[in-house]
């Protein structure tokens, strides 16, 4: 019996976890990267001819999407009603992985 409480408990508090990492990495990385993109975009341009091109890296926002998916996927595979974090953590995890690849789609 205590089991069926325990289990849904823990799951909720786990996607929530998760939905509120990605959450947070994705607030924090797209604050950053877009900082970043403004600074490195005028030096981007003077320097494009010399393949000296910086880039932002990619792995962080993929880790931040990594941890708002399994926050969904755990958030809908037990029914709960935390999922919105996930989501939104997903979301803002694509904005500064956009930005990494259009740094590094100029660079080529």
């Amino acid at each position: 019996m205590r089991s069926e409480r325990l289990l849904p408990n823990a799951t909720w508090l786990f996607s929530l976890i998760l939905g509120q990492a990605s959450l947070l990495m994705g607030l924090t990385f797209s604050l950053g990267w877009a900082f970043a993109f403004v600074l490195m975009i005028p030096r981007h341009s003077v320097s494009w001819t010399d393949a000296s091109g910086l880039s932002l890296p990619m792995i962080p926002p993929l880790i931040g999407m990594a941890l708002g998916a399994a926050g969904f996927l755990l958030a809908r595979f037990y029914q709960q009603s935390v999922i919105r974090y996930s989501i939104a953590g997903m979301l803002l995890n694509t904005i500064p992985l956009s930005l990494a690849l259009v740094l590094r789609f100029m660079s080529r």
